[in-house]
């Protein structure tokens, strides 16, 4: 607690004893160390899982640069375009 806060008005405002409100500021502290502990659990945790996504999306990421080489490298998009072409007269020639 602050050495500038005056307890004793604090309390008589308040309508407590001194006691009772070094109590409630014991409660008060206890109550937010336990939060504060909580909360930098949350955050480890949080920090594991993120490490986790981003070592999956790494993953993720270098597969698709991956199979993107591989389809320029064989021509698979010049090959699915001439096999919709031949599709597309096709349908035309039935009609």
């Amino acid at each position: 607690m602050p050495a500038d806060v005056n307890v004793s008005e604090i309390c008589e405002t308040a309508g407590i004893s001194r006691k009772t409100g070094y109590e409630w500021v014991e409660k008060g502290i206890e109550t937010s160390l336990k939060k504060q502990k909580e909360l930098e659990g949350e955050l480890d945790r949080l920090k594991a899982e993120h490490g986790k996504l981003k070592a999956d999306f790494d993953q993720v990421s270098f597969e698709n640069e991956g199979r993107k080489l591989a389809w320029d490298i064989h021509g698979v998009d010049k090959w699915l375009a001439s096999k919709k072409n031949t599709l597309a007269r096709k349908k035309r020639q039935k009609r």
